[in-house]
């Protein structure tokens, strides 16, 4: 080590011995430091997070899965006669977030098995087929039926876009829990997506979840949607019109809290700017809290097959609600399979919980749900353009088979699309590996005192292995 000879000479002056003695240690105190500094960022900052060096294409990803929910959450028409104190009122009341006393309908009991509160909304929500008037995807005008499906989410049956297929999403058949219609009117073929393996290599002609094609409105989606205002019975806001929600093909969607409004006689336009995270392989080697994300391999979840935040977060809220009310609600996977499903006599108990939503079980099991290594999202800029009110002028084929004034009550033209045919991902990667650990460690230490393995060695050999060797020699 640079320095130590002279320290050792004593052929040199006392000062010179002092001197480089003291350089010496104020060297090695600074390298200690340095070296300990280093230390402590490779293991409290294991992740950065960076640009990747290539751009994506959006046709290397599916175009987002969008649900579309009708804000009013029945249809005059089929619950207008429905009696108070009967078991339809209750569950109406329910179904249209209404706050009310459920204790005097609690002795009421379900006529049959299928008198369930999930097949109660169905019966009285409008269909897919009743709220989407026309559907439109990269240039094609398709039957709606063929695309979309109806789903349960929160916010009671909506219709869903582009979502994986309940086979490879699910663990088990539940198709009464979330996906109502299953693959019914679907003409594509489902195939198998995550933000890790991507899409199969061999695929049909027809299939989804679908890529994205192109750029602008042509490219996009574009539906038209049907208010029904003069069959509306209770909204789920204060006003009328539908809220959407876009996000990848293997995420719970929540409507309620991220769902966004489309309005009645406006054309709404949701620009589509795709994000996603790859993570290095070299990230395994960490600890998840510490790089604070999760490989869709390392965390099972109980209903889901695919982990991501979003599915473990509804796992979660599902077993609150259980241990809460000892039920589950309709739009939330079935955790346990022989769990029940909330019906009228747990409504008390289900609006107590919601107003709490989460308990100290729930929250740690919440911070157990980091995100996911690798993911894809969706950030929508929306604007709206209003009809024209002195009269409209369209040159939509569907549109013309309309009033005016139906038009500006009724309708609404939601367009879909993305506005750039590349994006550049976000990669998670080590911070420093042990080769750049060593290699900052060294070079302190080299620039200090010149350390060096080679000095390892030296040292070992003067304190040890001469001494050895000398005296196997001498015995």
């Amino acid at each position: 080590m640079q320095g130590m000879k002279y320290i050792w000479n004593n052929s040199l002056p006392g000062w010179v011995q002092f001197y480089f003695g003291k350089i010496f240690l104020v060297a090695v105190y600074v390298a200690i430091n340095l070296a300990v500094n280093v230390f402590n960022r490779w293991q409290s900052t294991p992740v950065i997070i960076g640009y990747s060096s290539k751009m994506t294409a959006i046709q290397e990803i599916p175009f987002p899965a969008i649900t579309v929910c009708d804000m009013n959450k029945a249809k005059y028409s089929k619950v207008a006669a429905f009696k108070v104190g009967s078991l339809e009122y209750a569950m109406l009341q329910k179904a249209c977030f209404q706050d009310m006393n459920f204790t005097q309908y609690r002795a009421l009991k379900p006529r049959s098995k299928n008198d369930t509160f999930a097949n109660f909304i169905v019966a009285v929500s409008h269909k897919c087929e009743d709220m989407i008037v026309s559907c439109k995807f990269e240039q094609k005008y398709v039957p709606c039926t063929d695309i979309f499906r109806e789903f349960f989410v929160d916010e009671g049956l909506c219709c869903v876009f582009n979502f994986l297929h309940p086979y490879y999403l699910y663990k088990y058949s539940a198709p009464y829990i979330r996906d109502y219609t299953s693959s019914k009117g679907l003409t594509d073929i489902a195939v198998d997506w995550n933000p890790i393996n991507g899409y199969p290599k061999k695929l049909p002609a027809g299939y989804y979840p679908r890529r994205g094609v192109g750029t602008g409105v042509d490219n996009g989606l574009q539906i038209i949607l049907n208010g029904h205002i003069d069959d509306y019975y209770c909204s789920s806001t204060n006003g009328q019109g539908f809220k959407v929600l876009l996000y990848n093909s293997i995420d719970q969607p929540r409507l309620k809290e991220s769902g966004l409004p489309v309005m009645l006689g406006h054309e709404t336009n949701f620009r589509l700017m795709p994000s996603s995270f790859e993570a290095k392989p070299n990230l395994r080697s960490i600890d998840p809290k510490k790089r604070q994300c999760i490989f869709t391999d390392e965390q099972e979840l109980l209903f889901y097959r695919y982990y991501t935040r979003r599915n473990c977060e509804a796992e979660c809220d599902a077993q609150y609600f259980y241990r809460r009310c000892e039920c589950i609600p309709y739009h939330l996977p079935l955790v346990y399979r022989n769990a029940s499903v909330c019906h009228v006599l747990h409504f008390d108990c289900l609006i107590r919980a919601e107003l709490q939503i989460v308990d100290t079980e729930g929250a740690a099991c919440k911070e157990l749900c980091l995100a996911s290594c690798h993911d894809v999202s969706y950030f929508p800029d929306p604007f709206s353009i209003p009809f024209n009110q002195q009269g409209i002028r369209v040159t939509n084929h569907i549109l013309k088979q309309f009033s005016t004034e139906y038009i500006r009550n009724n309708l609404a033209v939601v367009n879909f699309y993305h506005n750039d045919n590349f994006f550049r991902s976000n990669v998670k990667s080590s911070y420093t590996g042990l080769t750049e650990y060593m290699s900052l460690t060294g070079g302190i230490m080299s620039l200090m005192v010149g350390f060096s393995v080679v000095f390892i060695s030296e040292l070992f050999y003067f304190l040890f292995l001469r001494y050895l060797l000398e005296y196997i020699h001498l015995w």
